[in-house]
């Protein structure tokens, strides 16, 4: 017997369920005239709103098979969101905490040379240049340091800075006056120093009878922390490693607080024996490093440790690119075929949509609703997952990992991004079966009658 007219869909024989039986509930009487008809475009707009209802209750209606391919989504998109939470973790900090350290970035000269003051002024403005200041000749640069009991330190490194000296970092400003410190933290623990103590610094020279011995008194302004800098030793002016190295080479008869006092000692001073230099960035150590050997320098630096730590970033990231994309090219084929096959399971539910009145888009946007709502359903199971296994590998690996205080971890930047291409990949993975959705015709349904 031929199938019941539109305007009687309750009466129809039984189509392929529930999908029909569904539509049937939201639609009847006969098809809509044309969208560019007067209140066309009210009744595709309603076709749509009617088409969305379908999707959504025939998920309902057929759960299971909506759940296991939430299930099947959220088995894709997990292990990608655990492996890039883990890049961004405890890889991703390892990496940064190499590749900003800034001894990494320091170009070392190496032994004593002879730098003038246009050496200094060319190597300052050089764009890859972060940070230079000239230093005094090795052996000069120390002194003696004792405390406000007496104890001695002696032969202390005196290591010249300057504003932008990378080693300070932002909490501590280096010293303004020939009279301040900032102290290391291996020595302040060694002397018992904090901020505010009072030093006496110790230059000594000659030797035999005929030493001499200069006494100043220094005063630490702050304390160095160990990771910044790992040795006995104190920052200070460039002109108390002059006023040093000036007494220590007779090039002056006294050394007293007033002679620091006295004004710019580094005015005075045309060339210089050494110089501290840090590289404005990674890539700028190598291009720096060159110039400076250009000029006749022998120089030390860290290219060997940057390459090694650039080559396992980009390995790492290469890893994740490819194990991102074969995932992602993993869920449009399970989810565009599972859909593809729901449209095959589902054709003469599909057919009766149209015998209905739905139109052409309506029968499209059936497929493309249900991709999407599986994805959404998909990525939160996902998440969920995600944070059971971002919670073990942190409680479990946290331990290990002293001072980083997280191992697997996402930003909401990176969850954003997640939820883009989860739809994005649903969508695609939905083309092909509303195309196929798209095809079937009114007429498969009265055939099959």
């Amino acid at each position: 017997m031929p199938p019941l007219p539109p305007d009687q869909p309750e009466k129809a024989a039984d189509p392929s369920p529930p999908l029909a039986k569904t539509a049937g509930r939201e639609r009847a009487g006969p098809a809509p005239s044309s969208a560019w008809s007067p209140g066309g475009h009210r009744r595709l707009r309603r076709g749509w709103i009617e088409g969305l209802l379908v999707a959504l209750r025939d998920l309902a209606d057929d759960r299971k098979t909506s759940l296991v391919l939430m299930f099947t989504v959220a088995a894709i998109i997990a292990p990608v969101m655990l492996l890039f939470g883990l890049k961004n973790g405890v890889v991703a900090t390892l990496i940064e905490t190499l590749l900003n350290d800034p001894r990494t970035l320091q170009v070392t000269v190496y032994g004593n040379t002879h730098l003038d003051r246009a050496w200094f002024a060319r190597t300052a403005v050089r764009p890859d240049t972060g940070f230079v200041v000239p230093r005094t000749r090795t052996i000069n640069a120390t002194l003696d340091l004792a405390n406000r009991d007496g104890r001695l330190e002696s032969a202390v490194e005196l290591i010249p800075t300057a504003p932008g000296d990378p080693l300070l970092g932002a909490h501590l400003a280096p010293p303004r006056d020939p009279t301040i410190l900032l102290a290391s933290a291996t020595l302040a623990d060694k002397l018992g120093l904090a901020p505010g103590d009072t030093v006496t610094g110790i230059v000594r020279r000659g030797s035999g009878s005929r030493r001499e011995n200069a006494l100043l008194t220094l005063r630490i302004r702050g304390i160095l922390p160990e990771d910044r800098f790992d040795g006995d030793a104190v920052f200070g002016h460039l002109d108390l490693l002059i006023a040093a190295e000036d007494f220590r080479d007779h090039r002056r008869p006294t050394l007293t607080d007033e002679t620091l006092s006295a004004g710019n000692l580094a005015s005075d001073r045309a060339v210089f024996a050494n110089a501290r230099v840090y590289a404005a960035n990674l890539a700028g150590v190598e291009t720096l490093a060159a110039a400076m050997r250009a000029d006749g320098i022998e120089i030390r630096t860290e290219a060997e440790k940057i390459r090694s730590v650039t080559a396992l970033a980009d390995t790492l990231g290469f890893v994740f690119r490819v194990v991102a994309l074969i995932g992602t090219l993993g869920g449009v084929l399970a989810l565009g075929g599972a859909l593809w096959v729901n449209i095959d399971r589902k054709r003469r539910s599909l057919a009766l949509l149209r015998l209905y009145g739905f139109g052409h888009s309506t029968v499209v946007l059936v497929p493309l609703t249900q991709s999407l709502v599986i994805a959404a359903g998909g990525l939160l199971l996902a998440y969920g997952g995600y944070l059971a296994g971002a919670a073990a590998f942190n409680h479990v690996l946290g331990q290990n990992l002293a001072g980083s205080g997280y191992v697997c971890r996402l930003d909401p930047g990176h969850l954003h991004q997640a939820i883009l291409i989860t739809f994005a990949v649903a969508l695609l993975a939905a083309s092909a079966a509303g195309y196929r959705a798209g095809r079937v015709d009114a007429a498969e349904c009265l055939r099959e009658h």
